[in-house]
């Protein structure tokens, strides 16, 4: 193996155990009890592993139980099976959670490698790779009981082996079945990642239907024993949850703002209403308000789009957080999203140097990336939601990085970039400069 290689697989292998480290050691730190969804998660899965079935709590029946409206299955179960086999222990959680994190970074790593093929370079994949291991947000949510840690990695994974299909000279059906099983386990645990189907689907078409029907019969066949639980429980095909109604009418009714505030979907609904009853109510409502008012709806979707591409919405307003740590956070969540959004796009303005056949998978890879916020600037938008395209953007980042110092671009272009960002992030504050007044006030 020559020198220069033994040199980066060792920086390598120290930024994904640096970024195992920085995880765990953040979730020992702050040691952050489950609240709010999180608590709802940890309950749903104990309550699996005492074999009291998938719900939140006992006191009630199971047709109003509040685990439908959560966002799931596939989380839930993933706790379950780590409560299993350690009992009911958030530090094997914590464990579990900081290696899926490493893991995650080495997949962008390795990402970089099939998209960029003979332009590839170490700086791509180590910046991208370092972008996912070290990012403020995801140590942050890692080190809850959130869905984001497994969502990002299992996002991630499907991309990584879209990737290794796409480059392999013979394309197997074990990898087209394995395509399916990433895309369905993703879903299982956030839903938008179910649009990335779409932009592998158009490529498997194209090459090979039979392959596209392997992959489409096995995310059924992972949904179908959900399915059939909610359709003998509920009445109802139902292959995921009932919080997108919940999250639609959020984000659109009369004085919606897009975001969450201090809006709830319970709070108009007769109480007697079962969580299904009231998704396909509020469903009903938003759907109502949309196509009544559609100008509002696109002013609003403008909205949560530019809020999706804010520096004005770092993460740091977790409870676990005051004082210093607080401030740290939010300030290095901010800057982080900076250098994401910036050189992430910058990236992607540069596919025009690549040849040919990289151009080529790299408007796939591009495919899923617009998928990602497609998925839900038209319903709701909070911060951890836009976390699921990091991935995508780390790829990008590196490779913009990586062009911009090898070809000395001019500063000019690179700032014009950025002004159109600072720009969008100007126009989310001004819109909510009240609001960040008062957040500021408070720290």
């Amino acid at each position: 193996m020559p020198l220069a290689d033994k040199k980066q697989n060792l920086i390598l292998v120290l930024v994904l155990l640096g970024a195992f480290l920085v995880s765990l050691s953040y979730s020992f730190y702050f040691r952050i009890p489950p609240a709010v969804d999180a608590k709802a998660y940890d309950n749903i899965a104990w309550n699996l592993v005492l074999g009291s079935g998938y719900r939140e709590s006992l006191d009630t029946a199971i047709q109003k139980d509040n685990s439908i409206i959560r966002i799931g299955p596939g989380y839930e179960i993933f706790l379950a099976v780590i409560y299993y086999i350690f009992g009911h222990n958030y530090e094997a959680v914590w464990i579990a959670q900081a290696l899926i994190s490493a893991l995650s970074a080495l997949l962008v790593f390795l990402i970089t490698k099939e998209v960029f093929g003979a332009r590839w370079n170490f700086l791509i994949g180590i910046t991208a790779a370092v972008l996912i291991g070290f990012s403020p947000d995801l140590v942050t949510m890692q080190g809850m009981l959130m869905t984001e840690t497994l969502g990002v990695f299992l996002i991630a994974l499907t991309a990584y082996l879209f990737c290794r299909y796409y480059n392999a000279e013979e394309k197997s059906g074990a990898s087209a079945l394995l395509l399916g099983l990433a895309i369905g386990s993703a879903a299982l645990v956030r839903t938008p990642a179910a649009f990335l189907f779409f932009s592998i689907a158009a490529y498997l078409l194209s090459k090979n239907w039979k392959h596209f029907l392997l992959m489409s019969i096995t995310i059924v066949a992972l949904f179908l024993p959900w399915i059939i639980r909610n359709y003998q429980i509920y009445g109802v095909f139902m292959p995921t949850n009932a919080a997108a109604g919940f999250n639609l009418l959020t984000g659109n009714h009369p004085g919606a703002s897009g975001e969450q505030g201090d809006f709830s979907v319970l709070d108009r609904y007769p109480p007697e209403l079962s969580g299904v009853q009231v998704n396909k109510e509020a469903t009903r409502d938003a759907v109502k308000f949309i196509l009544s008012s559609p100008l509002e709806f696109l002013k609003l979707t403008i909205y949560r789009t530019s809020i999706y591409f804010s520096f004005s919405r770092p993460t740091g307003w977790w409870f676990h957080l005051s004082g210093w740590s607080k401030a740290i956070t939010l300030f290095s969540s901010a800057v982080y999203s900076a250098l994401l959004f910036i050189l992430g796009f910058w990236g992607i303005r540069q596919i025009q140097n690549l040849e040919a056949k990289e151009k080529n998978l790299v408007k796939f890879f591009l495919a899923m990336l617009v998928l990602m916020p497609l998925a839900v600037v038209g319903i709701i938008i909070e911060t951890r939601y836009r976390m699921l395209v990091y991935p995508f953007f780390a790829v990008f980042a590196g490779y913009g990085l990586s062009e911009f110092l090898a070809r000395r671009i001019s500063w000019k272009s690179v700032f014009y970039l950025a002004l159109i960002l600072i720009l969008n992030t100007g126009f989310d504050v001004a819109r909510n400069l009240g609001r960040i007044i008062e957040r500021i006030n408070n720290l």
